[in-house]
């Protein structure tokens, strides 16, 4: 029995964690994507940080392990909190990249 219940442990806590999804503000080449490329990557940080929005608050994850390991909860508000500043300083980045370079040439 204690086997079961420590592999269940085991199983919630690994499967209920936030991943660590933080991307990088400033990637070599960004100075030099296209107007279209550029429009296509915020399109997908758009994507990324409402999916990012899903891993904070009650979820199931943070139900699960607030059954088994209440300080889990944490872990993952932190890690999510840090997975969306980043993906918004990187869609910051990228606007301004793209306000400089694209809506001139309009």
């Amino acid at each position: 029995m204690k086997r079961i219940l420590a592999g269940l442990v085991v199983v919630v806590a690994a499967t209920g964690c936030v991943t660590n999804k933080a991307v990088q503000t400033v990637q070599v080449g960004d100075e030099e994507k296209s107007c279209a490329r550029l429009k296509a990557e915020l399109t997908d940080l758009g994507v990324k940080f409402e999916e990012s929005k899903e891993d904070s608050g009650i979820t199931g994850k943070n139900v699960g392990l607030a059954l088994v390991f209440w300080p889990g909860i944490i872990v993952n508000e932190v890690r999510a909190n840090k997975n969306q500043e980043s993906i918004d300083r990187r869609i910051a980045h990228l606007t301004g990249i793209y306000n400089a370079k694209c809506l001139e040439a309009e």
